[in-house]
């Protein structure tokens, strides 16, 4: 009689890019333990081992799953990969003929099946020996001389790309139906029923060489994906602290190394001192109610414990054990963390009194909220950055041209550029009617070493009304301060 039966019953899944045959160094592990027993039948059997559903999804797929199998070629201490197609969508169904004990799989390839260079054909033979019967039984695992058999899931249509398997394609070829109904059949397995896609049973079916149907067996375990927050491991890193007032009010932080799913809630349980849970001691426990999850914390107060004298009165040695459990399907966290309640002291109470966690009020704070229209939820604090650099005024054409009104003008107008220059005027040109020794510095702030004498004179405000007179030949004047200048002010001539 035909059947199969998993040792396995958890499997993280894979995508088909983390096996991809052509890669180097893409083997993830994730084998299938288990074995299949074959029916007592001679001659040449054909066996096919096909993904299906498990036992509480809807009607409408109680007989269809979009996973997909893969055979994984293991040599001697390595993959051998150049042997095994590339997984695409019809690969939900995986063929081998059985003949005198000898295990031979019926590889199917597709176009993908090149090398690198896109029109090599990579050396697939058509079938292939892969293992043996032992007695009458074929063993699934990850030895060389076993069936190692892996699952793989395909990706949502739009994040895959043209060439990849995807959930529609793997239904179309299952169902062979119109694209209306296929899309029908598709929402079982996305968004809010993503998780039955990871749950997957295996369904085997033999076939005598006349093509007669002589067997089948459907696997009465069902492998989950540990991956998925919903129905996968949910495992804790921490929990602090460890302790509180029998009257609660103290924050507890549990820390996941996975990212949690929404049902997940904090919870007390009792055990004795043999490490054994006694749920019917449970009752006599308050259950935290005011508590905040986030991606991978836990954030609660401890509730009073009004009764736990009751437990003692039942139960002479137990302890508390904190743990996270999920609503959805009543999956418990492995690990767990002991926990004690303290008796409530008068006016010595280290959490009630001493406050030695916080002198403010213990309270869940609110945190962030979510993205609303027009209104980002990630905001970076930034620090204004204020330019004290004052850069050198360029002066235009019309500046640097001579006039005595256009002087006397930029005289009075001209903004500040530097606060360290001097007052210059270059008037040692042979135009400017002035002869004054040059001074060695630039109006620009360079240095002309020709220049060994300096000529500093002190004006009175009737020499400065008479400035534009006085430079009315002059190229430009450069000044300080827009005001103008106060009596026995120096200004230097150059």
């Amino acid at each position: 009689m035909a059947s199969i039966d998993l040792f396995t019953t958890d499997n993280l899944l894979r995508y088909i890019s983390e096996w991809d045959p052509r890669e180097p160094a893409h083997t993830k592990g994730g084998y299938m333990d288990g074995e299949i027993k074959i029916p007592n039948v001679e001659g040449k059997l054909r066996m096919e081992i096909q993904t299906y559903p498990a036992e509480d999804v809807d009607k409408l797929v109680a007989n269809v799953h979009p996973c997909l199998l893969h055979v994984v070629r293991i040599g001697k201490g390595k993959r051998e990969q150049e042997l095994e197609p590339v997984p695409t969508y019809y690969h939900w169904k995986q063929v081998f003929e059985i003949e005198d004990g000898i295990v031979k799989i019926i590889n199917r390839k597709s176009e993908l099946d090149v090398e690198k260079d896109g029109f090599t054909p990579r050396p697939v033979p058509e079938i292939d020996e892969i293992t043996k019967v032992d007695g009458n039984s074929i063993v699934l695992g990850r030895k060389r001389g076993q069936l190692n058999l892996i699952l793989l899931q395909p990706k949502q249509q739009a994040r895959a790309k043209l060439t990849e398997a995807t959930v529609t394609k793997v239904l179309a070829d299952r169902l062979q139906k119109s694209k209306e109904k296929i899309e029908m059949y598709e929402q079982f397995f996305k968004k809010k029923n993503a998780k039955n896609l990871k749950r997957v049973r295996l369904r085997v079916d033999f076939y005598k060489e006349n093509g007669t149907h002589c067997g089948y067996s459907i696997s009465p375990q069902t492998i989950v994906d540990t991956g998925n927050k919903e129905i996968g491991s949910m495992d804790f890193y921490d929990a602090t602290p460890h302790k509180s007032c029998i009257r609660g009010g103290r924050k507890i932080i549990m820390v996941s190394e996975y990212n949690l799913a929404k049902d997940v809630s904090p919870i007390f349980e009792v055990y004795d001192d043999f490490g054994e849970p006694r749920p019917e001691l449970d009752q006599f426990l308050s259950q935290p109610t005011d508590f905040n999850r986030r991606n991978q914390t836990i954030i609660f107060i401890t509730p009073p414990q009004p009764r736990l004298h009751e437990i003692t009165e039942n139960l002479n040695n137990w302890t508390i054990k904190l743990l996270a459990k999920r609503k959805g399907d009543g999956y418990k966290s492995n690990k767990m963390f002991n926990f004690r309640y303290i008796d409530h002291e008068f006016n010595s109470c280290p959490f009630c009194d001493y406050k030695v966690d916080s002198d403010e009020l213990v309270k869940i704070e609110a945190g962030i909220e979510g993205p609303k229209p027009r209104q980002k939820k990630r905001i970076m604090k930034c620090t204004p950055v204020v330019c004290t650099e004052k850069r050198q005024r360029i002066q235009s054409t019309d500046e640097q041209s001579c006039g005595s009104s256009e002087t006397s003008s930029y005289l009075k107008s001209s903004p500040a550029y530097s606060m360290s220059s001097s007052y210059e005027m270059p008037v040692n040109t042979p135009d400017s009617g002035i002869d004054i020794p040059f001074n060695g510095y630039n109006s620009d702030g360079g240095y002309t070493s020709n220049s060994d004498l300096e000529y500093t004179t002190t004006l009175t405000q009737e020499d400065l009304n008479n400035l534009s007179a006085m430079t009315e030949q002059a190229k430009f004047v450069v000044v300080e301060e827009d005001a103008q200048f106060p009596k026995g002010r120096k200004l230097r001539l150059l």
